[in-house]
């Protein structure tokens, strides 16, 4: 099970150091760090913590060295998980946390060049294939103990929509 203590310290080092390198990095390459419709590939009803221990009993890796992800709608990305064969296989399947809640994560993913193996494939987005790294990912997540589901975009489109709406005349009704 992955140490709890070392995933909290990690991701403060990586809050804290993360933009200044998110600046540097963006000096050098094209920014290409948004996670993508079409690598959505559920969304797990529990903690995030929950999720990351989930993935890595089941062998994903914390991905340190990416946190640069966030959603078309703006929000930043809880945690980056990979899987390779070996420490330097060729691809690797690369999946991205969004915390949407206390108790809703979702899960987007892709399979991409290994960075450790080809970090300048990697950077380039080069081979990046978002719709067989989602579906990679769901017949993961079915293996798993985990809560989850998948909505198509126009769905979850529809939920965001009404989600506001609600939000909306909720105040409107207050004030």
């Amino acid at each position: 099970m992955f140490d709890d203590a070392q995933r909290r310290a990690g991701y403060r080092l990586r809050r804290a150091v993360g933009p200044h390198l998110d600046r540097a990095v963006r000096t050098v390459v094209d920014e290409t760090v948004r996670v993508y419709p079409e690598g959505y590939a559920g969304t797990v009803s529990g903690r995030v913590e929950v999720v990351e221990s989930a993935l890595s009993d089941a062998g994903f890796s914390w991905n340190p060295v990416s946190m640069y992800h966030y959603t078309p709608l703006g929000n930043r990305t809880n945690g980056s998980w990979v899987l390779r064969e070996s420490p330097f296989a060729d691809r690797q399947l690369h999946l991205v946390l969004v915390e949407r809640g206390p108790e809703r994560v979702d899960v987007y993913a892709h399979e991409e060049n290994n960075w450790r193996r080809h970090p300048l494939r990697h950077v380039r987005d080069a081979g990046i294939d978002r719709d067989s790294g989602a579906e990679r990912a769901r017949s993961i997540l079915e293996g798993l103990d985990l809560e989850h589901a998948h909505a198509t975009y126009l769905r979850r489109k529809l939920g965001h929509l009404a989600r506001r709406c609600r939000r909306w005349l909720d105040g409107r009704s207050l004030g």
